[in-house]
């Protein structure tokens, strides 16, 4: 079977009976980011039966952990402090179950949930916790992306070529690794390890910030932040597609994938794909 990573454009895209039926023939998957980027929109006014029926569609795809406790997992680091229920994929399907349940927002927050452990949770409030966590996310993540922008404004950096961008990719991936690698064995595996994890991250961060900068624009995305958590799922030896109907993020990864491919070295060649939403859904 087909592996599909889903971003919220592709969710929101995609009509449920579309996703339903393909989901028979295909694995599909989607970040938490993607679900909590709509369900920070329930308390919308006169919005909750839109947003809740987006939310639905949740029910045919495959939700992964928290991407940077996964990420920390498998690099074999100590854990990172992420709340509980931002780890665990079954809290956001047991609130689904209520969701589908309720007529209201009001109707939602007097529901109460329990997740793979027992553990009763409380709905009550849970949009605004959402909105919090993306927006404190939001907040660091557009400071790096200012940060990067202002090097490449100030020809402290230089992407002139496709080599360029895959040096300054890497420069990037180093600073995870400086951030981290007291928590690691601090071995070369674990050093490789980590660049092939974090690469398409931090491709994403570069390619919006030179973006940004070519264009000589002031304001960021707060989109960006979700799209970035979206790629740190990924890593270079993946087999999977990327299913979008945002622009910039295609271009992003087509880039990316472009580059990888294009240094002629197999140590970094990916197969991982991009395609646009109706091409998951006409595929055969």
């Amino acid at each position: 079977m087909r592996t599909y990573l889903l971003d919220t454009s592709a969710v929101r895209c995609a009509s449920g009976q579309d996703l339903g039926a393909r989901s028979q023939s295909a694995e599909l998957f989607a970040s938490p980011f993607c679900f909590w980027e709509i369900a920070s929109h329930l308390g919308d006014p006169a919005d909750f039966n839109r947003i809740k029926a987006n939310l639905m569609k949740f029910r045919h795809v495959e939700l992964l952990r928290e991407p940077t406790a996964s990420a920390e997992q498998d690099l074999a680091l100590a854990q990172v402090g992420v709340e509980d229920s931002l780890e665990t994929p079954d809290v956001i399907y047991a609130m689904l179950a209520a969701l589908c349940a309720s007529k209201s927002i009001d109707e939602l927050y007097r529901c109460q949930i329990r997740d793979s452990k027992g553990t009763l949770r409380q709905i009550d409030g849970c949009v605004e916790r959402i909105q919090c966590m993306l927006a404190a996310g939001e907040r660091q993540f557009k400071r790096f992306i200012a940060n990067v922008r202002e090097l490449l404004r100030n020809r402290e950096v230089v992407l002139d070529t496709p080599g360029a961008f895959h040096s300054g990719i890497l420069d990037l991936t180093n600073g995870w690794w400086i951030q981290v690698s007291s928590r690691s064995d601090q071995s070369e595996e674990s050093y490789r390890k980590l660049i092939r994890r974090g690469y398409f991250f931090y491709a994403y961060v570069l390619y919006r910030a030179a973006d940004y900068a070519g264009r000589g624009a002031t304001n960021i995305d707060d989109n960006d932040f979700e799209d970035a958590k979206l790629l740190l799922h990924l890593t270079i030896d993946d087999e999977i597609t990327i299913v979008t109907s945002d622009k910039g993020l295609k271009k992003c990864l087509q880039n990316a994938i472009q580059t990888l491919n294009g240094l002629n070295d197999d140590w970094y060649a990916t197969r991982v794909q991009v395609c646009d939403t109706q091409s998951l859904l006409s595929m055969k």
